[in-house]
């Protein structure tokens, strides 16, 4: 679908949604959620423009309701799932705060006032800016899923901290505080500090108790304005008036300005700190990381929560998209709000939901100024301790029913980091403690897939039954090791001590490492692995490394394993596990038939009719290279052969052939296929000069008929081969389940 048509698509959705039907749902969703967003970006805002920056709450809540309109919107239009409400969002709210008062503190008295303003919307608006750009691009290019690189456990100590900032915020908003040490933690104690924050810490927690009692739509709401007139009511009694009540702190306002539409502060651009910005770089960064996070995994709850397939990548983009346009703007980061959405989706509200959202914020940014300038801080305050408190309960609360205590520790100490600390601090010691616990948990995965010797596995070459026996007695000596993941110190040491361990206790031949399944190699693992030539050196035992990619091979060459007379690298498992038998065969004479006769007794000694079966086949003399059968054709012979090799191979177009066996003096040729009547399912080749012996299905029903006796031994001989076939696959089955 091209972009005019999916924009056509959306417009007629939206003129559908007008219908009366669909109209009136909409319209509660967008009055409901504008006039709780309404409440939320009062609060957001003067959470960042509090303390130096509270003369400019009313341009700060200007920015904030102008950037909701523009997310808000942005969503109805482009958003997979109709009925989503992207709006602002308190984690980077809250590490905006963080960043605001730091750059307040930095700045000296000269740079206050317009400068400090406008180097925080700038910081607003860059962030903001940025983190659109990034959303947008992970949507671009499918790249949601990287969220679950993140340890759990420390997404849950940035919330935790997060949650802990809001609390201490809406504490410092509700007292005029700036609370960022424990000395001034101390002053909250005072008996008018008590009445300032003690009420709206009581309301978070009533706010809290009521939403997860009721599930109506409406207590969130209700509750708000309850605590609203319950204030004014408290003040009325008590013969407090409006204007002690400005004049005394207890509300927003008055805000200076006639309405709330910001300035345009890029007017004021000369004014910006931008070394103040610079030093705010980490903090930007993660601002960046953590706000892409909780998108990712507020869309998945969203998606969990409707039962409903949400385009994860088409997501991102339309919060890209609203995040962008709301940072040229000055505004927060907006994106899907999980409970409103769900809301919205469960009243039936659609697109147009979103846009009533948005224009509710136009119309506050307009003329609201003098309403929400009667906002009391305490409710303010407590709708942001109550958005902390979530994030406390969820991840300090909740966390300890479902974290193991270890996951849990990592939580609880990361929050105490941010709390005594400071937030970037919290997080260094968050990613540290990824670190660690990828590398506990990887050192604790087996690198060894598999472990098996020579008796469990044997190469595709099918060898003579003399040949067969010996490599049976010998097969100990042949220690194969299917590795597996990244090799790293921690997984390479342990590799290291289980072949010394095991060349210590049995006399080992050939280590085998087979690498199919490895992914990479670091150079403290590549140290570790150069110390198995020494190993080897001294049990007197060879390396045979299979199918290490060129880089892996170059770095094992530079730690001490490049391939000379101890070690060897062959392509795949399969060549170095015939190399290996042939190295064996080579020490001992093993007697074999050289006539197919002889051959035949070794597999039935007893048999005395056995001769009788050669009039029935036919002697060739094949010549290396040719074929004995082609890849689909007609089962119409088999073949036994007397001497030389032939290997059965998969033939691909554009690929080279896949080897499946090769076959020796005294095996059978294509019985699979003779025996159940199918096509041949490969191609059989002479690898050098054979004699071979072809028995045709026209010889078969010819020997039934005239010698039945001669034919059961030949059944009987074709169950053999068969059984031992069958045997050895149980057996390599048995060793790689274990």
């Amino acid at each position: 679908m091209t972009e005019m048509s999916w924009l056509n698509a959306t417009v007629a959705k939206l003129a559908d949604e007008v219908k009366p039907q669909r109209l009136v749902p909409n319209v509660v969703v967008g009055g409901v959620v504008g006039l709780l967003e309404l409440v939320f970006a009062v609060a957001l805002s003067a959470l960042v423009f509090s303390g130096k920056l509270s003369g400019f709450a009313a341009q700060g809540l200007g920015l904030a309701l102008l950037g909701t309109a523009v997310s808000c919107l942005c969503a109805a239009l482009f958003s997979s799932l109709p009925g989503t409400l992207s709006l602002n969002q308190d984690i980077p709210a809250t590490i905006i705060a963080v960043i605001a008062a730091a750059i307040a503190q930095a700045l000296s008295p000269q740079m206050q006032g317009m400068s400090l303003f406008v180097t925080v919307v700038a910081v607003m608006a860059l962030s903001t800016i940025t983190t659109g750009i990034v959303f947008f691009l992970i949507g671009h290019f499918s790249l949601g899923n990287l969220v679950r690189f993140l340890p759990y456990s420390v997404l849950g100590g940035f919330l935790a901290g997060t949650g802990w900032l809001l609390a201490i915020g809406s504490v410092g908003l509700m007292t005029d505080l700036p609370i960022n040490s424990w000395q001034q933690a101390a002053v909250l104690g005072q008996p008018d500090m008590l009445l300032r924050w003690v009420p709206g810490v009581l309301f978070a927690f009533l706010l809290m108790f009521n939403v997860n009692r009721f599930s109506h739509f409406l207590v969130l709401p209700g509750t708000i304005i309850a605590e609203i007139i319950l204030f004014y009511l408290v003040a009325w009694l008590g013969g407090t008036t409006l204007a002690e009540l400005q004049t005394g702190g207890w509300l927003l306002g008055p805000f200076s300005d006639a309405n709330l539409w910001p300035p345009l502060i890029w007017l004021h651009l000369s004014q910006v700190s931008w070394s103040a910005i610079i030093a705010q770089l980490p903090n930007l960064m993660l601002l960046v990381v953590l706000s892409t996070v909780a998108l990712l995994l507020n869309v998945s709850g969203l998606e969990a929560a409707t039962n409903v397939d949400i385009d994860l990548n088409r997501e991102m983009k339309a919060a890209g998209i609203g995040s962008l346009g709301s940072g040229l703007l000055g505004g927060l980061i907006g994106y899907p709000a999980v409970s409103l959405s769900v809301l919205s989706v469960k009243m039936g509200g659609g697109r147009l939901a979103g846009v009533l959202v948005s224009t509710v914020c136009l119309l506050a940014l307009v003329v609201g100024a003098g309403t929400l300038s009667l906002f009391p801080k305490a409710v303010a305050g407590g709708v942001l301790f109550f958005l902390g408190l979530d994030f406390l309960k969820e991840w300090v609360y909740d966390a300890w029913k479902r974290l193991p205590h270890v996951e849990y520790g990592i939580v609880i100490f990361i929050l105490l980091t941010i709390a005594v600390v400071g937030f970037l601090p919290g997080v260094a010691i968050g990613v540290v403690a990824a670190i660690v616990m990828f590398v506990v948990a990887y050192s604790r995965t087996e690198v060894v897939r598999h472990e098996l010797t020579g008796q469990q596995m044997v190469s595709r070459v099918t060898r003579s039954q003399g040949e067969r026996q010996h490599l049976r007695m010998q097969g100990e000596r042949l220690y194969i090791l299917r590795l597996q993941g990244f090799i790293f110190f921690g997984t390479a040491e342990k590799l290291l001590n289980q072949v010394r361990e095991r060349l210590q206790q049995q006399p080992v031949r050939y280590v085998v490492l087979d690498m199919t399944r490895v992914t990479g190699l670091d150079s403290t693992g590549m140290r570790s692995l150069g110390r198995l030539r020494q190993v080897a050196e001294t049990h007197e035992a060879m390396v045979v490394i299979t199918h290490a990619t060129a880089a892996i091979q170059t770095q094992m060459a530079r730690g001490g394993l490049a391939a000379d007379g101890v070690v060897r690298y062959f392509r795949d498992l399969d060549s170095g596990l015939e190399w290996c038998e042939n190295d064996l065969l080579v020490l001992v004479q093993v007697e074999e038939a050289t006539t197919l006769l002889g051959q035949l007794r070794l597999m039935l000694p007893d048999e005395p009719r056995l001769a009788d079966l050669l009039p029935y086949l036919e002697r060739q003399s094949v010549a290396a290279g040719t074929y004995l059968m082609h890849q689909g054709d007609a089962p119409d012979d088999l073949y036994f052969v007397e001497s030389g090799q032939v290997t059965a191979q998969l033939e691909r177009p554009g690929l080279p052939p896949m080897r499946l066996e090769t076959m020796g003096a005294g095996r059978v040729v294509g019985e699979m296929g003779y025996y159940m009547g199918q096509v041949r399912t490969a191609s059989v080749v002479a690898e050098t000069d054979c004699v071979v012996y072809k028995l045709g299905r026209d010889k078969l029903r010819q020997m039934e008929s005239e010698v039945p006796e001669v034919a059961s031994v030949l059944h009987r001989l074709i169950i053999r081969f068969l059984s031992e076939r069958v045997t050895h696959l149980v057996t390599a089955v048995q060793a790689l389940e274990r």
